[in-house]
């Protein structure tokens, strides 16, 4: 019996709808393009190991778990904890906007965010950057830049305080979208990669322009 591929729909964090799945290989990756199209959805999104590039496919850095040791320390300059008004749904979406496998929340706060600490990155009195951590189980998210601060410089800023905050011993970063420039900091903060699947992602508009033009009936020469 064929299993039945799980699709998840969400809003990117940039504001498209996306139909995301686990894809194993070309058969699992035609359904989920079947089932973005059926939703009406702009993007589809891949997670896999198997080459997709031949159904329009483009490749992007997918999901990827780190692990390693704290640093623990003082806050570096520039990183605050942040607090309601600033910890919003529009900055977790603004940090993120355009990186592959990140979503715009639908709900706020979001149930598995409780209890956890928001670090942000402040520069000209204006929030960069953010980064989340839940202290107890020593799991961190990839930090998120604003558009305009990201920079590799914020990035390591973020997470090195992310690592300074964590009283357990060991961490977990987990990390979507995040491309290698951001995977070498990572590894100069002494993280290892434990788990690596990579993405991808299928405009839906493009595909079907793509399509349009392929079928589209030729003149014949005079």
């Amino acid at each position: 019996m064929t299993d039945v591929l799980s699709v998840h729909y969400d809003v990117s964090a940039d504001g498209r709808t996306v139909a995301e799945a686990e894809v194993d290989d070309i058969a699992a990756a035609r359904e989920l393009i079947a089932a973005a199209t059926v939703a009406d959805c702009q993007l589809a999104w891949a997670h896999s190991a198997a080459e997709l590039s031949s159904l329009g496919f483009a490749r992007r850095p997918g999901y990827r778990r780190l692990t390693g040791s704290a640093r623990p320390g003082p806050l570096p300059d520039g990183v605050t904890e942040l607090f309601a008004p600033d910890d919003t749904a529009e900055l977790c979406a603004a940090a993120y906007y355009g990186q592959w496998g990140h979503k715009t929340p639908g709900t706020w706060p979001i149930p598995e965010f409780a209890d956890t600490t928001v670090l942000g990155l402040r520069r000209h009195e204006r929030i960069a950057g953010i980064c989340r951590i839940d202290r107890a189980s020593g799991q961190i998210d990839a930090p998120g830049l604003l558009l305009g601060q990201r920079d590799q410089a914020g990035y390591r800023l973020l997470l090195l305080a992310a690592l300074s905050r964590t009283p357990v011993e060991r961490v977990t970063v987990e990390s979507w979208g995040d491309a290698p420039d951001r995977v070498e900091i990572c590894e100069e903060l002494g993280l290892i990669t434990a788990e690596y699947c990579p993405g991808w992602e299928l405009d839906l508009a493009i595909a079907l322009a793509v399509l349009r033009d392929r079928w589209r009936p030729r003149r014949a020469r005079p």
